[in-house]
């Protein structure tokens, strides 16, 4: 830290006599319609200067401080004359100027400036302006609240939960049914089993503003339901800025723990999220012949015992993983830290041009323990009174370390009514874990006797997106705005040497192996994704009405691989004295699993003495490649029926054209091969300047995914039930239908109710196999399902209260969701066996029946100082479907009542609750605390049964407090 405290004060001694200039910068558009207006004169009366707005109907000034007049003009708008502006040395003044058609020769509008420098008033007015329902948050809500990534800012947005601290879920649908996107492109998922993209991959830091559109128009991709995430990253800046931060943190569970467990594989790059080699597959644990065929081998070598040299390289073969051990280190974790830089400029050329540019780096570090984890599996007995029966039933801790580098470098260049961008953003989180489980049994596999498991684990995610786009104006078919972009996304999850190992115990403490538990082995998982992305929008306008057309084209490439590589005691004899027993090493793994205890260990006569060796367990079914190609083109209109009215109508056609092919294997390959039309039809009544009602329908699909489709076993590697991919599964039709009215009092404030109604045909469920011995889950389509909900937000400063209280402002926003998904009959008919009064339906997967939020936040610019009250609250969701007749398994943040047991006490939620609170410092230095999960929550799955509550899986993610010391300059 001394190196990160020693930059900072270097950077205070920039000369602080250099000029300082004042920025004013902001947006104009139409009154009426939210428009952009482009080459929009604003002139400085003072000076006589002025400014142009530009392709993207911005402005930029910088003046020096004092007080100005603006005037703005545009043909055929009513010009407006701003007075009183005060600039501020070094300061940014945001002034967002509406201006109004002529109808009749009007004399020029005189206003007072009254600007409020508040990003969110940016979101607010493209809330007001867009022509689908929309919500969103700005970059200085997310600062406000102390987020450190995109997933956790989409807390704040209405009707937005996170799962898995990764994937939205919009309106109760999970991430299948909801698309992320950069920039206007979207972003493909690091994770095989999901379909939108690992929002926890992007830096809040990174970040403009996050804008969610919940209904569809054309020029949307077709493929969302729950709602579009478009992250907007920084792009031509307002003036010159260099923000640091660095902060350090403190987790109440894992912080200073001397029980904090880790992998005793330590790779120099390990602190940046990297995997340096040290974890990676063997080169000659590669097609190895001895691993393949092991059984021959060994009838090999007794055949031939004194063939030296088959020996030796046997030996070679089976000791490639005698220095990766399933041993763990023991430590104290230090504190949690993170480091941000972000520098950009804007440049004024000779010729009047804009060029800009922004870079930022992002690392982070954070340590996290779970004690009293748990992780149970419940089988239902179809024919037995006693309906829940253990499966798997273990608990111990659970102890994981994140590493995470980014970095974004962005440029543009703005030269009249044109403008060209270029962007790269990289980021890369690794993952370390050990999960401890030395308590519990097995009886799903074992008759009786303390089972026990624990499984070390490396998981690295990395997401490159670069990015060209333009923009441009010229004058065909009316005044035509023309926006390209074309990207290249690699994303990949790199899983290296994942060791698993579970054991029956005895009595006694020793481990012992029996056939109904697999042995221990080494697995190693690796996907790649490389997708290809071009789109082009054209915007005319004309005399009446506007069209919006262009055409989009993507190609995801998928590489799939997965290897596994299980210890055999086969030829191994336990009475040779050469040979140290499982049972003998107790709990010394290190000794059991070593060079000396593994291969040809010597002769006894003529027979060769075996130890441990390793079987390659590899199902060339598991590996698999395939393609995603989506192509589209698009038609819209918006049209002014009536001064009040405006409608905005079109339609998409999209091209779907997968395929997923298992490589080694003559199974049919997954496909779908269609074409659909997406109409959509919005209207957006005025009933003043400061209300909109908005009704809107249109047609969405959703597609499996590549997993999905893939026709492969997948197994859990914690006891829980296999994944069956379904190349069969068809993608899902939904019909939409919102409405929403908006109030917008003041330009911060908002108040606004919605209702929505969605039906869905074919829709894509994970389903349990209840008639197998082994339940398994599979990918099925259902016949239909329906989803209603509301939704209610409420911003308001209030000063209204009381004038002391003009500093505090109260947001609040509730999501109502309920949904019914139809049970295939197969299922239906087994499960109401047990239960006659079961219903024929479930809700969607991950979808709560209601999303609560609370913000409460303070802000005194004159003595700087800023807080924030952040609560979250969602009722319980569905996780998984149970297994043959058991109840489903639902998630929670609740509370365990014997957390000795893991039992819940109720299903009734508790929220989660933050705090931050900043203070400025003579302008550049600024100092913040965080403490997060102040209600100290536990993450519990759960099933329910006679009112009786049997946890699945259940941590406790602790509280953290978080410090930060930021310095900041900006001219």
């Amino acid at each position: 830290m001394r190196y990160i405290f020693t930059a900072l004060f270097l950077l205070t001694l920039i000369p602080a006599a250099m000029a300082q200039v004042g920025t004013v910068s902001g947006t104009v558009v139409d009154g009426e319609n939210g428009d952009l207006l482009i080459g929009v004169n604003i002139r400085v009366k003072q000076t006589n200067g002025g400014a142009v707005t530009g392709i993207d109907g911005k402005y930029n000034l910088k003046l020096p401080p004092g007080k100005y007049t603006l005037e703005f003009s545009y043909v055929s708008y009513q010009s407006k004359l701003v007075e009183q502006l005060d600039v501020k040395s070094g300061g940014l003044t945001s002034l967002d100027i509406a201006l109004s058609q002529k109808s009749v020769d009007l004399q020029q509008v005189v206003i007072t400036a009254s600007a409020i420098d508040n990003s969110e008033v940016s979101v607010l007015r493209l809330q007001k302006n867009s022509l689908s329902v929309q919500d969103g948050i700005s970059s200085q809500e997310i600062a406000k609240i102390g987020f450190s990534n995109s997933a956790e800012s989409m807390k704040r947005v209405t009707g937005a939960s996170v799962e898995g601290g990764k994937f939205i879920v919009m309106r109760g649908l999970g991430d299948r049914y909801s698309i992320s996107q950069m920039d206007g492109m979207s972003l493909p998922s690091t994770d095989p089993y999901r379909n939108s993209a690992s929002m926890d991959l992007i830096p809040s830091t990174m970040v403009d503003n996050i804008v969610v559109k919940k209904t569809f128009t054309p020029d949307l991709p077709g493929n969302f339901t729950g709602g579009a995430v478009d992250i907007t990253t920084k792009s031509l800046p307002d003036r010159f800025y260099l923000n640091v931060s660095a902060s350090v943190g403190i987790n109440d569970q894992a912080t200073f723990n001397n029980n904090f467990l880790s992998d005793p594989i330590k790779g120099k790059t390990d602190w940046l999220g990297f995997d340096d080699g040290s974890r990676k597959r063997p080169d000659l644990a590669r097609n190895n012949p001895y691993m393949t065929s092991l059984g021959s081998t060994i009838a090999n070598i007794q055949n031939n015992p004194d063939n030296q040299q088959l020996i030796n390289d046997f030996n070679t073969s089976m000791r490639v993983f005698a220095d990766r051990p399933y041993s763990v280190s023991a430590g104290s974790p230090g504190l949690n830290r993170s480091l941000n830089l972000a520098t950009g400029n804007r440049f004024k050329t000779a010729n009047g041009n804009a060029f800009g540019f922004n870079l930022g780096l992002n690392y982070q570090h954070d340590n996290r323990f779970y004690d009293n984890r748990s992780i149970n599996n419940y089988k239902a007995n179809i024919s037995s009174e006693n309906r829940m029966q253990r499966f798997l039933y273990s608990s111990g801790s659970e102890s994981q370390s994140t590493a995470t580098v980014g970095g974004i470098a962005s440029a543009a260049y703005q030269f009249g009514k044109n403008e060209v961008g270029v962007s790269a953003i990289y980021n890369n989180t690794g993952d370390q874990s050990v999960l401890n489980l030395d308590k519990g049994s097995f009886p799903g596999a074992l008759s009786s006797g303390e089972y026990r498991n624990r499984v070390i684990g490396f998981q690295q995610r990395s997401l490159l997106n670069t990015q060209l786009k333009g923009k441009h104006m010229a004058s065909f078919f009316g005044e035509t705005k023309i926006e390209w972009a074309a990207n290249y996304i690699l994303s990949s999850q790199y899983e290296p040497d994942l060791r698993f190992l579970g054991a029956p115990v005895t009595t006694a403490g020793t481990y012992y192996f029996v056939r109904e538990v697999p042995n221990p082995f080494h697995f190693f998982r690796d996907l790649k994704d490389n997708q290809y992305m071009g789109k082009l929008d054209l915007t005319s306008t004309l005399k009446k009405f506007t069209l919006k057309y262009g055409g989009f084209i993507s190609r995801k490439e998928r590489d799939f691989t997965e290897y596994r590589y299980q210890l055999s005691t086969t030829g191994t004899n336990p009475a040779d004295a050469e040979y140290l027993s499982f049972g003998e090493a107790g709990g010394d793994f290190d000794r059991f699993f070593s060079a000396g205890n593994t291969g040809v260990l010597g002769k006894s006569g003529s027979q060769a003495i075996f130890g441990n060796s390793y079987e390659d367990q590899t199902q060339p079914s598991n590996l698999y490649e395939g393609y995603e190609q989506v192509m589209a083109a698009y038609l819209m209109g918006t049209f002014n029926i009536t001064p009040k009215l405006k409608t905005v109508v079109g339609a998409r056609i999209e091209t779907t054209d997968y395929e997923v092919a298992v490589k080694s294997s003559n199974k049919a390959p997954g496909k779908i091969d269609a074409l659909d039309v997406l109409p959509s039809l919005n209207f957006i009544y005025a009933l003043n300047d400061k209300t909109n009602l908005r009704l809107s329908g249109s047609r969405t699909l959703a597609r499996p995914n590549m997993r999905e489709m893939a026709p492969f076993i997948s197994f859990d590697l914690l006891g829980g039930f296999p994944i069956v991919g379904n190349p069969d599964i068809e993608r899902t039709n939904i019909t939409n239908v919102d409405f929403r009215y908006e109030l917008f009092p003041k330009s911060d404030e908002l108040f606004a109710v919605s209702l929505f109604y969605k039906n869905f045909q074919n829709p894509i469920v994970t389903e349990l196999d209840a008639t197998s011995d082994q339940p398994q889950y599979k990918y099925v389509n259902s016949e239909q399902a329906n989803l209603a909900g509301a939704e209610i937000e409420f911003r308001k400063g209030l000063a209204f209260i009381d004038p002391a209280m003009k500093n505090f402002k109260f947001g609040v926003n509730f999501t109502y969701i309920y949904s019914r998904v139809r049970l295939r009959p197969e299922e239906y008919e087994i499960r109401k066996v047990v239960d006659p009064e079961l219903k024929n339906w479930r809700p969607f997967a991950a979808q709560s029946p209601y999303i609560f939020n609370l913000l409460l936040s303070y802000d005194q610019k004159e003595k700087g100082w800023e807080s924030t009250v952040f609560a979250n609250l969602f009722g319980p969701r569905l996780s998984a479907n149970g297994a043959g007749a058991a109840p489903d398994v639902y998630e929670v943040f609740g509370r365990l009542k014997d957390k000795a047991e893991n039992r819940l006490k109720n299903n009734v939620p508790v929220p989660e609750l933050n705090f931050r609170i900043r203070k400025q410092f003579k302008s550049h230095f600024s100092v913040a605390l965080n403490v997060n999960n102040i209600l100290d929550y536990d993450v519990v799955n759960y099933q329910e049964h006679n009112g009786e509550y049997f946890t699945t899986q259940s941590y406790n993610p602790g509280r953290v407090y978080k410090l930060t010391l930021g310095y900041s300059i900006s001219r």
